[in-house]
């Protein structure tokens, strides 16, 4: 039988709180940019290092999807974390671990693109310029060499 029909608590010492307790509240920013900010992580460690993983048997075509099309999923959906991420963190009362992290990845994958990207355009300079001659840069700059010397 319930002899408190007022929700009163009395605790240990006798004194009485009279309170509700408040449901814990969620961070969907926050949530949602750890999402992406991992979505894009995923996306493009599978781009970096996909060759290797898509020799397995059935598997193969889902890398060769992520690798021929995720490339153009990695900046909107690290953009997507940065900008759910700064949402997240200036939330007031509301827990701000998820955001934090999906911020902090989404920007380091933002920043691993861009290093790529400028490592792909000195590649293909320095192969046009001719100045070098081994790997990869030996193999664009005869490409690029034919598509000079083709006559139409």
């Amino acid at each position: 039988m319930d002899n408190n029909p007022q929700n009163v608590n009395y605790n240990y010492y006798g004194s009485v709180n009279n309170y509700q307790q408040e449901p814990k509240k969620k961070n969907v920013c926050g949530i949602l940019s750890f999402i992406f900010g991992l979505l894009s992580l995923v996306i493009i460690i599978i781009s970096c290092c996909g060759v290797t993983i898509a020799v397995i048997p059935y598997i193969g075509w889902i890398i060769g999807f992520i690798m021929q099309f995720g490339n153009f999923l990695i900046i909107p959906s690290a953009l997507a974390g940065v900008i759910l991420g700064i949402v997240g963190v200036t939330r007031k009362d509301r827990p701000k671990g998820l955001a934090i992290a999906g911020l902090i990845i989404s920007g380091l994958v933002l920043l691993i693109y861009i290093i790529m990207v400028i490592l792909v355009i000195v590649t293909i300079i320095l192969a046009a310029l001719g100045v070098a001659t081994t790997g990869i840069f030996a193999v664009i700059a005869e490409y690029l060499n034919q598509i000079q010397n083709y006559t139409y």
